[in-house]
């Protein structure tokens, strides 16, 4: 594990500075947006109509379960010894024969755990695990200079902006149709500051928010974000397939 070592060097002389990163979390959530709403939310609510209308028989979700339909939502927690990220994602599933309408809201998802030792991998609807030994640079973290970003082809910017109190580099990409603000306050532990063709966030990347333009694409909204901060705890605890929150 020699790469992971707190200032080892890489082949170009930079010092692996993890163990200067302080806790980072975050949590945001994406959806899907078509016509200036949530696609997948929509759909739903056009197919209870329509089961309604024709006298089929019905189970429609609750109001909270029909606001998770068509959301995946991240969190993350980086610190030195561990990193952790987790995404669930909802939609609508029918339990019933052809001619019923029995809806059910239905999670899937993955936790990813890095550590020096080990890489899981855990399918939070099924409860598998796929565990593996860490590559040597697993926790890796080296800090990147200002003339070592370079502005994606089709990006414009950046403007300075401030999302949930953290500063972040707002990119617009015209051809691709989106404005994007990335973290900008991370590239001295090895987080681009740069506009990426992405939104799903990395050890190396975090888009704090992304709007469509046009009101068609996928739009980023951060709730959290902290840095230095200890985690909580119950946090980090796995969530069960039927967790709704």
């Amino acid at each position: 594990m020699l790469l992971s070592a707190c200032g080892q060097p890489d082949n170009n002389g930079r010092d692996n500075v993890r163990n200067n990163m302080p806790p980072i979390h975050f949590d945001q959530t994406v959806e899907l947006i078509l016509e200036g709403g949530n696609s997948a939310r929509e759909t739903y609510q056009n197919t209870l109509r329509n089961c309604r209308a024709a006298g089929m028989q019905t189970r429609e979700l609750t109001e909270h379960d029909a606001a998770l339909v068509g959301i995946t939502r991240y969190e993350g927690w980086f610190e030195p010894n561990r990193e952790v990220i987790r995404e669930r994602s909802w939609e609508v599933a029918n339990d019933g024969p052809a001619g019923t309408c029995l809806f059910r809201l239905k999670m899937s998802g993955l936790q990813e755990t890095t550590t020096a030792e080990h890489y899981e991998q855990l399918d939070l609807a099924t409860g598998e695990r796929n565990v593996q030994p860490s590559t040597p640079d697993a926790l890796l973290r080296l800090p990147i200079g200002k003339d070592e970003e370079q502005t994606s082809a089709g990006f414009e910017g950046p403007q300075r902006k401030t999302v949930f109190g953290q500063p972040c580099n707002e990119w617009l990409n015209r051809s691709s149709g989106f404005r994007q603000c990335v973290w900008a306050a991370g590239t001295e532990w090895g987080f681009t500051s740069t506009g990426l063709n992405d939104y799903r966030p990395r050890r190396d990347f975090i888009v704090l928010e992304q709007m469509p333009l046009n009101d068609q694409g996928f739009k980023v909204t951060t709730s959290t974000i902290t840095i230095g901060k200890a985690f909580d705890p119950s946090t980090l605890k796995t969530p069960s397939s039927g967790d709704r929150n």
